[in-house]
């Protein structure tokens, strides 16, 4: 793990409530990205698993661990269509209100 330097524990014990979701889940630090990374040893291929969007480990930490486990994908890409839809109805419900304003 070039650049890479493995957290066998933090203050938050996070890396060792991310065992309790999966047990291959481990945490590294990366310094070319300067972020925290969740990897699983357990993973077929890299075992990279994603990057925390935080400056810190913390509960948003094992939040985004469970929502994006690889048994929650369906309802997560469920969500993610759901969101998207949401948005383009508001767009063009936007854009109908534009059009109505410049008759």
């Amino acid at each position: 793990m070039k650049n890479q330097i493995l957290l066998e524990s933090e203050p938050f014990y996070i890396t060792e409530r991310l065992k309790e979701i999966d047990e291959g889940y481990f945490v590294v630090f990366n310094l070319s990205k300067n972020a925290f990374e969740v990897h699983n040893s357990a993973q077929k291929g890299p075992s990279y698993a994603f990057t925390v969007p935080f400056d810190v480990l913390d509960e948003r930490t094992i939040t985004l661990a469970r929502k994006t486990k690889s048994q929650n994908a369906a309802k997560l890409i469920e969500e993610i269509d759901k969101e998207n839809e949401n948005k383009k109805r508001h767009l063009l419900s936007q854009a109908i209100e534009q059009i109505k304003e410049v008759k």
